[in-house]
């Protein structure tokens, strides 16, 4: 498994400017802050915080992945963040893939802040994540039980983040109001 996915790593590396650059919020071929258009057969599944997940399928995607989630406002389709996974056998691997991954990152984003296993720069944080398959879990889209997550989200304490929360209360009606204090 792992011989199958480091050739792939390189693949991916090199290819990500068809799908647009991080610099400007893109990741995989969709945006940060634009709406997503959902197939018409897609159903979002709703994350604790209120957003919706759809997972799209990657098809015949040159990165090779084995699914994109995408995160969305619940009735403006805003998207919040974009996931690409890849699912791996055996731990090692994947922690080679992704330790891999975030040095070709921060290689191709020298000017982002690199702290841990993510980098930030403005609105726009990176983040590569290896998880263990959870032993109860609602939906995992693959037989194998390691997920390498490599993901675009708005940077935590960002505007950006804090309008596309602000749009996700709205949406769902939990305006908040100031302290009269």
């Amino acid at each position: 498994m792992m011989l199958r996915n480091l050739p792939l790593l390189g693949l991916i590396l090199f290819t990500t400017s068809a799908f647009g650059d991080a610099n400007d919020g893109e990741y995989l071929g969709f945006k940060l802050g634009e709406k997503f258009a959902a197939p018409p057969e897609a159903v979002g599944v709703e994350h604790i915080m209120g957003a919706l997940i759809y997972v799209v399928d990657p098809g015949d995607h040159q990165h090779h992945i084995d699914a994109i989630s995408i995160y969305v406002s619940p009735k403006s389709s805003v998207v919040g963040s974009v996931f690409g996974e890849w699912y791996f056998s055996n731990p090692r691997a994947a922690k080679v893939f992704a330790k891999r991954y975030m040095e070709s990152l921060a290689a191709k984003y020298p000017h982002w802040k690199h702290r841990g296993s993510s980098l930030s720069y403005g609105d726009y944080q990176l983040w590569v994540d290896v998880e263990e398959k959870p032993p109860i879990v609602d939906y995992w889209p693959s037989p194998l039980n390691i997920r390498v997550a490599i993901g675009l989200i708005f940077s935590p304490d960002s505007s950006g983040r804090i309008e596309w929360m602000t749009l996700i209360r709205s949406e769902l009606g939990q305006v908040e109001f100031a302290s009269s204090n």
